[in-house]
């Protein structure tokens, strides 16, 4: 049983760079299958798939974040699932590493110029794990800014 000064994020990485996401919201996480691309969608949006029986969104956070696509990722990626307001909704990552645990007061708030090219609003904070620093990411405020967001950037 964890305690309340515990906590538990899914810990993925995206080029160098390794994020989490509150394994509270983190249903599953999946191999990558065929993905049916989504006519008109976002440029974010790599499209859907079908999860026992229910289409399931994927978003590419590496394009969602403004990150070339990295070749050398393709033998690893999975989706990571969460729980959304209306559907579960998945992430394409280059590789899910682990579920850790750490301390509330190893996680510091991340100053906005330090958010390696991400919004600052989807940073929760930067938590300080073994010797590596993980961002921590609210993968819903990733999808509510998708639309206010993806004007800007022309698409293709």
């Amino acid at each position: 049983m964890l305690d309340t000064d515990t906590l538990q994020y899914v810990v993925f990485r995206l080029g160098k760079e390794e994020y989490g996401f509150d394994v509270a919201i983190v249903r599953e996480i999946h191999n990558i299958e065929e993905v049916a691309k989504v006519h008109r969608s976002a440029s974010h949006i790599e499209g859907v798939i079908n999860l026992r029986g229910k289409l399931l969104t994927v978003v590419n956070l590496r394009k969602r974040f403004g990150m070339e696509p990295d070749p050398a990722a393709e033998g690893n990626k999975k989706i990571v699932v969460v729980d959304a307001t209306d559907a579960p909704v998945g992430f394409l990552v280059d590789e899910v590493l682990e579920v850790a645990r750490f301390r509330k007061e190893s996680v510091e708030k991340a100053p906005s110029y330090v958010a390696s090219g991400i919004e600052a609003q989807y940073v929760l904070g930067i938590a300080k794990h073994e010797d590596r620093l993980i961002t921590l990411i609210d993968p819903l405020k990733v999808l509510e800014l998708s639309d206010d967001t993806e004007h800007s950037s022309g698409g293709r």
